[in-house]
């Protein structure tokens, strides 16, 4: 399990240092067809990201926005981490401990996998880890 722990550990490693390479400003859809990001140093206060086929492609775009990546990275770096701690918890704890570590996982790793989306209209802040 530790061989797929380090591979997690590894992508999540890439994934973080592409997302801070980009400008880290919210990336929106605007004119058709293309991708923006929030920039001060733009006439408009909108820097071009990329410009595509359809709307559809814009949107993909748009919502891998390197902010909303790097809250996964995180989100999924502390599932890991949670795995990690419950394991732990189930090779040396009770019975009754282990049941509540899981119930207790479970519940967490909702949460974390939630707050990706902290930023969504819809999601609730008792949600937050």
């Amino acid at each position: 399990m530790s061989d797929l722990v380090d591979f997690l550990k590894a992508r999540l490693a890439k994934d973080e240092q592409i997302a801070r390479a980009c400008s880290g400003t919210s990336w929106t859809v605007s004119a058709p067809g293309t991708v923006s990001a929030d920039d001060a140093r733009a006439e408009d206060g909108r820097a071009f990201v990329a410009s595509v086929e359809n709307e559809a492609y814009a949107e993909h775009i748009a919502r891998q926005d390197p902010a909303r990546v790097l809250r996964q990275v995180a989100a999924v770096r502390l599932v890991v981490e949670e795995h990690e701690k419950q394991a732990w918890v189930m090779e040396h704890g009770s019975r009754r401990e282990t049941a509540q570590a899981a119930h207790a996982a479970r519940e967490t790793v909702l949460r974390l996998l939630a707050s990706a989306y902290a930023d969504h209209p819809a999601y609730r802040e008792e949600w937050r880890p």
